[in-house]
């Protein structure tokens, strides 16, 4: 597997209740095997992007391909992983795993597929279990499992790790990126989180709001992205952290270390040393 081939081609949204625009012109090419993340203040349209990307919304104009397909609906060949795992609580961690294999018409490949992917998301010995039983953590787990067993060539995550606690979110980030990457699948990631989107991506896409369009594209260069105390990866994450100030209006500069940031407090803002996850 190489993964697919994404072309974003003057997309533009308009919610049919909405009075303001929410996507105006944007254009955006993700190459095969890619892991591409798309970061922004609240709404400023990165969900509302990816689920175009993804076909479970039309676009009001501009198009949509994959590997030159036009995308008009969701499509097995790329699955998207929400902030809930959406699991069936009557059902054990396998037979969930299985569903995808299922709808698909592929209940013949469950005995051989349904194992391998719960080993890959190291949860072999839970295969029986109900998901009613397990962590979160780990229900995001069965959720990736569900989500790689019918083979995509795209994953799409829409902050599928914004309600675990920061052990188990780093712990899932790592594994995505290192199980998108053995694959060879194009992952597109919608995030808050600053250090998440230098941690598992090599490009990040700035969208500015009112309407949503791309601020800035911040390339993310890191060859060691599992040591978070290195200065490459502080001037990176510095990078993004001014082009998202950048996009959202208060220009900061990049510096070699991280960036301060605003975060709002009711009605006050206040300053902090460190730039935390983006709210």
């Amino acid at each position: 597997m190489k993964g697919a081939h994404l072309a974003v081609e003057k997309i533009c949204h308009t919610y049919r209740r909405g009075r303001q625009q929410a996507l105006s012109d944007i254009d955006l090419e993700v190459k095969p095997g890619e892991a591409l993340a798309l970061v922004g203040r609240s709404g400023c349209g990165k969900s509302t992007l990816l689920h175009i990307m993804s076909g479970l919304l039309a676009p009001t104009s501009g198009k949509v391909f994959i590997d030159g397909a036009r995308v008009e609906a969701p499509s097995p060949r790329w699955v998207v992983m929400f902030q809930q795992p959406s699991l069936y609580p009557w059902m054990t961690v396998a037979q969930n795993v299985a569903l995808g294999l299922r709808f698909t018409g592929r209940a013949n490949e469950i005995a051989s597929r349904v194992p391998e992917m719960l080993k890959l998301v190291e949860l072999s010995d839970y295969a029986n279990r109900n998901v009613q039983d397990l962590s979160g953590g780990q229900q995001q787990r069965v959720a990736l499992a569900r989500s790689l067993a019918p083979s995509p060539e795209i994953l799409f995550l829409d902050e599928p790790f914004s309600a675990l606690d920061a052990f188990t979110r780093g712990s899932l980030q790592r594994d995505v990126r290192r199980i998108a990457k053995d694959l060879g699948i194009t992952l597109v990631l919608v995030t808050h989180d600053l250090p998440e989107a230098v941690t598992m991506v090599e490009r990040a896409v700035v969208l500015a709001a009112n309407p949503g369009r791309i601020s800035e594209i911040v390339p993310i260069d890191l060859e060691n992205r599992d040591d978070l105390r290195t200065p490459e990866y502080a001037k990176a994450r510095s990078r993004l952290a001014a082009a998202y100030e950048n996009a959202a209006g208060r220009g900061l500069r990049p510096t070699a270390e991280p960036a301060p940031t605003l975060r709002s407090i009711g009605d006050r803002q206040t300053q902090t040393s460190a730039v935390p996850a983006a709210r």
